[in-house]
């Protein structure tokens, strides 16, 4: 289950494998073993992760959030920015 919610937010924030390893030194074959499901998490991976993103932290341990304190998910984030965002409605004209 951590595994899988660390894989979810490196996707959501379009990392790589190449780039986990530059911005956590954690040597690229490791996120691609965790990727691939050739080994588990261990705690330096989630340290990495949640040294780089906080706001994920109580999800990834624990897959719970709790926005009132600011601990999200990539999924919760995503949906907010997508209700933030102003509907468009193609049926309304603008006037010259």
């Amino acid at each position: 289950m951590i595994r899988e919610r660390l894989i979810s937010v490196w996707d959501s924030q379009g990392l790589s494998a190449p780039k986990l390893e530059k911005l956590t030194g954690i040597d690229r074959s490791s996120w691609y073993h965790l990727r691939n499901g050739k080994r588990r998490a261990n705690e330096e991976d989630i340290e990495a992760i949640v040294k780089m993103f906080p706001q994920y932290a109580f999800w990834i341990a624990s897959g719970q959030i709790a926005p009132e304190i600011g601990q999200t998910s990539p999924d919760y984030d995503e949906a907010n920015r997508n209700l933030s965002q102003p509907a468009r409605d193609s049926n309304r004209r603008e006037s010259s």
